[in-house]
């Protein structure tokens, strides 16, 4: 059976397990007992609702000055604000 390694944020525990099928588990840290296990096909649709949320996940959990770092760093600084919108440039040396 293929081992996979477990995330800790520290207040949950990711595990992907092989079983019969494909399994993701979910531990509370917390002290609370038990866990959430998600199968096969439904671990593809929690990451196809994860990812189409993507943008609001990202905005709820970064500050504005997380993002305007990472965005630098992305980009090598470079980015410009038009109208109130930034628009980044990346130089790709021509």
């Amino acid at each position: 059976m293929l081992k996979l390694p477990a995330q800790d944020t520290g207040k949950w525990t990711f595990h992907l397990q092989f079983a019969q099928t494909l399994q993701f588990h979910i531990t509370s840290e917390e002290g609370v007992s038990g866990h959430i296990i998600i199968d096969g096909h439904d671990i593809s649709a929690l990451l196809d609702y994860l990812y189409d949320n993507r943008e609001l996940i990202y905005d709820a959990t970064h500050d504005e000055e997380t993002r305007l770092m990472e965005e630098g760093e992305a980009h090598d600084g470079k980015a410009v604000e038009r109208s109130g919108k930034r628009i980044l440039y990346i130089d790709d040396g021509i």
